[in-house]
């Protein structure tokens, strides 16, 4: 998911968020439920493991808006026609999308279903391992789930004055996010925080104060590390654009064991963006570059084109062959379009088939992509969201409707 942090400074003042940790109690876990060939297999809960020196030993992924990927296929959370959730798996062996809930005669239309969700719809990562859903609206809450939706549970309650923010991570013993929390005094403090997906305790990792005009967030993760964003006032005076727009963001690498942190870079508002895709980080700066961020203070650039710039390119999708954006076809005029980027030689190739709609690219299947498919970005057509699996090779060269295998919606 984007980019919306040149606006956060405005939004500060709206937050009422808290630090203090403490595991929830469990809810009664659901039974078990016999399966169906297309849901994933339910699995137990892994321990964690870390080297005793250097980088930690572990996969971190991180959120993103559409979903999550696994080998098998992919979960996302489907908005209904009442406005509710419904937890689906699409499996790419079988091509067909079903409710994550193996009860039989279930109708998936209340709480007695485990892939049901009401209004309040969380955000979605899994491990691979078992699923995690993080509640950002009151009752704020982590709950977790095995792959076939059974064993669904709380592992985590925020406090009534505590928020987790919008972006988290997981690996394979933890989740990892970053909370607000202004006391009684209205004085705020952030926390980044590890939750043990065993038992749901709570560890502090990282905390500082936001006194001095400076916010965090939990941005991404890259080479086993969190990655922590700060953005810092260089001025109290707010009184014109001007004086909101001067800031300082820097990025932290956090240690995922004890919350240690390490610079990794510094810009100045409007003249870079960061984009996170999984478990890696990209930078988009003002001089139309795409860069990875090279460890050492400093940026490798991987393509130079005027459709780079920080305001208006977004990146969807990314492995180790390509990558997905979308930018105005002239830069920062025109159509917004879908392009591939070549990361082997640079060259970008336009989409076709993101011309006569919306197209997003999720997940890869061998040598086809999983792709999700609207007649445009408003928030009415997400209830009528397609998804396909296409070759990537068909993706950059047709734009006919005839490319896209849709999978069949068993709900």
């Amino acid at each position: 998911m984007p980019r919306k942090w040149i606006f956060l400074s405005a939004a500060l003042c709206l937050l009422c968020l808290a630090a203090g940790c403490g595991p929830a109690e469990s809810a009664e876990p659901s039974a078990p439920a016999p399966q169906t060939d297309s849901l994933p297999p339910a699995v137990s809960e892994p321990a964690q493991t870390h080297n005793a020196a250097g980088s930690p030993d572990n996969d971190l992924l991180y959120s993103r808006p559409g979903g999550a990927q696994t080998a098998d296929g992919f979960y996302t959370i489907r908005t209904c026609d009442d406005w509710t959730g419904l937890l689906v798996f699409y499996d790419y062996a079988s091509r067909q999308a079903v409710p994550v809930c193996a009860q039989p005669n279930c109708e998936h239309h209340d709480e007695t279903c485990p892939a049901w969700f009401g209004e309040n719809i969380p955000r979605l990562l899994t491990n691979g391992e078992q699923l995690a859903f993080c509640y950002l609206n009151a009752p704020a809450r982590i709950e977790t789930a095995n792959l076939d939706g059974s064993n669904r549970r709380v592992l985590y309650e925020f406090a009534s004055n505590e928020t987790p923010g919008d972006g988290f991570c997981m690996d394979e013993g933890a989740l990892y996010l970053l909370s607000t929390s202004v006391d009684s005094g209205q004085e705020g403090s952030q926390d980044l925080v590890r939750i043990d997906l065993t038992d749901g305790s709570c560890t502090v990792l990282w905390s500082e104060s936001m006194s001095d005009g400076t916010y965090s967030f939990l941005t991404g993760c890259r080479d086993h590390f969190l990655v922590l964003k700060e953005i810092r006032r260089n001025t109290q005076a707010q009184d014109t654009a001007e004086q909101l727009a001067d800031q300082t963001h820097t990025l932290l690498l956090a240690d995922p064991r004890d919350g240690s942190t390490a610079p990794l870079y510094e810009w100045q508002q409007g003249t870079a963006l960061e984009s996170a895709v999984d478990d890696t980080l990209y930078c988009i700066t003002d001089d139309h570059r795409l860069c990875a961020f090279s460890g050492d203070g400093q940026l490798t650039e991987l393509a130079r084109d005027d459709r780079f710039l920080p305001s208006v390119t977004v990146v969807q999708y990314a492995d180790d062959a390509a990558l997905w954006f979308t930018a105005p076809e002239n830069g920062t005029e025109g159509e917004t379009c879908l392009y591939r980027l070549d990361l082997a030689d640079g060259t970008i190739a336009p989409v076709p088939l993101s011309r006569e709609r919306s197209l997003t690219v999720l997940g890869r299947c061998g040598d086809a992509l999983f792709v999700r498919l609207s007649a445009d970005d408003s928030l009415q057509a997400s209830l009528d969201f397609q998804y396909a699996l296409v070759s990537e090779e068909q993706l950059t060269a047709s734009d006919s409707e005839a490319a896209l295998e849709l999978f069949t919606e068993l709900f």
